[in-house]
């Protein structure tokens, strides 16, 4: 709950047009901004293609990756203060998780290995193997994470965007709604000429990404709302295809991009008959409280758990447990 100190803050605070925009409509305006800012940097890509600098290119691609988790913060600070922008960001702090939750980061890996395999062994494509070298490979996951895609959008896409999806609706049409938007977001990477992102395999990423939306609700609820494990499981679900699959080359990544597709929404669909579509989890939900306009400022308010069908009574936007206690641009055009 809000302290008294950033209450009288957020209540003095000037009611300017754009705070009242997303204390109204906070998942429209971040959306449309999302939207506007990345692909004014990447629509330009796709028209002028080659004609674009290298460095140029390689910025716009940074830029546009990190839109997400900047507008969420910004957003956030204009909605919520101080406060809210520290809760938020507190919730990469949130590391004391299962252990088998961080075994989960392999599991990307691991599909991509399955479906390489696969088409080798009955269509006779090549094997896998690692691009590169180890060090190689490390310094690229660390690019991925950051200043590449995974922190610039996890803040974003499951910090901001799924609590708030999620207030409204079962965690799994949540889910289906953010994957939906968050792979047309990637679009114009995928009209730019980038022999990588061939245009044909686009609905296939399109299945991905939506699949994928559902195991990243599940491991979000599943953490108590760790945008650690969300930033990790993105850089984990990245690596994979540009040390391994990618490097096959544009005549050979097809078929197993498809299998990986189909992987996924099996995946996905245990997820959802295990573990329901309502939480996705079986502990509850993570929900936050929706920014409400008040005659003075923006401040957030709380509704029990009773207002929305919940007969414990503990508050939106509270955990409570039923279980037992116990060069990063080439890499930002991917999941």
């Amino acid at each position: 709950m809000p302290t008294k100190a950033n209450d009288v803050d957020t209540a003095i605070r000037p009611q300017t047009g754009l705070r009242q925009l997303v204390a109204r409509h906070p998942l429209v305006t971040f959306f449309v901004l999302c939207y506007a800012l990345s692909w004014t940097l990447w629509i330009p890509l796709a028209v002028f293609r080659d004609a674009v600098p290298g460095p140029v290119s390689s910025l716009a691609l940074v830029l546009g990756s990190n839109v997400p988790s900047a507008i969420a913060i910004v957003l956030t600070s204009l909605s919520r203060g101080k406060h809210g922008t520290r809760q938020l960001l507190g919730r990469l702090l949130i590391w004391r998780v299962r252990p088998w939750w961080y075994l989960m980061l392999l599991a990307p890996t691991a599909l991509v290995l399955i479906s390489i395999t696969v088409v080798a062994v009955f269509f006779g494509g090549p094997t896998a193997a690692l691009s590169g070298s180890v060090v190689a490979a490390v310094i690229t996951l660390a690019l991925m994470t950051f200043p590449g895609s995974a922190l610039g959008e996890e803040i974003g896409w499951r910090g901001y965007a799924l609590p708030r999806l999620q207030s409204r609706r079962t965690a799994l049409m949540a889910s289906l709604v953010l994957g939906t938007l968050h792979a047309l977001w990637h679009l114009p990477l995928w009209l730019n000429g980038d022999p990588d992102n061939q245009l044909g395999l686009y609905p296939a990423f399109v299945i991905q990404v939506i699949a994928v939306a559902v195991i990243y609700t599940w491991l979000y609820n599943g953490t108590k709302g760790s945008l650690l494990l969300a930033v990790l499981f993105h850089t984990a679900l990245n690596a994979p295809l540009t040390l391994i699959l990618l490097p096959e080359g544009p005549d050979t990544v097809a078929l197993p991009f498809w299998l990986l597709s189909g992987l996924w929404v099996v995946a996905a669909v245990i997820v959802v008959a295990v573990f329901g579509p309502s939480q996705l989890s079986r502990q509850q939900r993570l929900q936050e409280a929706p920014e409400t306009s008040t005659g003075s400022g923006v401040q957030p308010t709380r509704h029990s758990h009773q207002q929305h069908g919940h007969p414990s009574g503990a508050p939106v936007g509270s955990y409570q447990s039923t279980s037992e206690p116990l060069n990063a641009a080439e890499t930002n055009h991917h999941i």
